[in-house]
């Protein structure tokens, strides 16, 4: 079956995110593998972790962006002192040492997730666009999945070293945003500032910051999902 690697919201991990999309797992076996990664730095509890997910069962607690001493986020994902492999490119290493069977034709991401989804997306989209020649195995991502986003998506070295910020990204989409999450805003703005309107699905639920959990909601979704495929 075709996978999609899902990234997990800031202070979470990928255990988390799989009981938080148990039921969509469930009703798409026959259609898609997700599969979940971890983040690789460690933080305190994200919004909705606790007191659910308890740190003796579920932590450390995960992040995708280090900050500096003076609390900047470095927006590459790269560790505090700027040194090694940059976040898009590791989390891409992540997926293609995965192994396993399946073509990987998708991206999932929940809260911060979702700037890693839109962070590999727009590197995609950049490489074809500078005529990188494709490695071999390099992945080719159809979609991507952003549930209750929120902020710029995560730099690659490939964008940070091409000038044109404002391309958005036209790989379709679909953008789940709560009306009662306090991200509600700021997803708009992260849907406006950096996607392609005609290719993004939006779908405005009346949740706080959580995904789709009523039978009728998800199936919903599901259904949202499979049309992007």
């Amino acid at each position: 079956l075709p996978r999609i690697a899902c990234f997990h919201g800031g202070g979470s991990t990928a255990s988390i995110f799989t009981v938080q999309s148990e039921q969509l797992i469930k009703l798409l076996s026959n259609t898609f593998q997700f599969v979940f990664f971890d983040a690789p730095f460690t933080r305190d509890a994200g919004p909705g972790v606790l007191p659910i997910f308890t740190y003796d069962k579920y932590g450390p607690y995960r992040t995708w962006f280090s900050r500096s001493p003076d609390g900047t986020e470095r927006p590459d994902g790269r560790g505090e002192d700027g040194r090694g492999e940059g976040g898009v490119e590791r989390a891409l290493r992540l997926i293609a040492e995965e192994g396993g069977e399946g073509e990987w034709v998708g991206l999932m991401g929940f809260s911060q997730g979702t700037r890693v989804v839109g962070g590999i997306l727009a590197d995609q989209m950049r490489r074809r666009e500078m005529g990188v020649p494709r490695a071999e195995g390099e992945l080719d991502f159809r979609f991507g999945i952003l549930c209750m986003g929120a902020a710029a998506p995560m730099v690659s070295d490939l964008m940070h070293a091409s000038l044109s910020e404002e391309d958005l990204i036209t790989i379709p989409t679909l953008h789940l945003h709560g009306t009662k999450d306090v991200n509600y805003e700021n997803g708009k703005k992260q849907l406006k500032a950096y996607y392609d309107q005609s290719t993004a699905t939006v779908w405005d639920i009346a949740y706080h910051h959580a995904m789709p959990w009523y039978r009728a909601d998800v199936l919903k979704f599901v259904e949202m999902i499979r049309k992007l495929y």
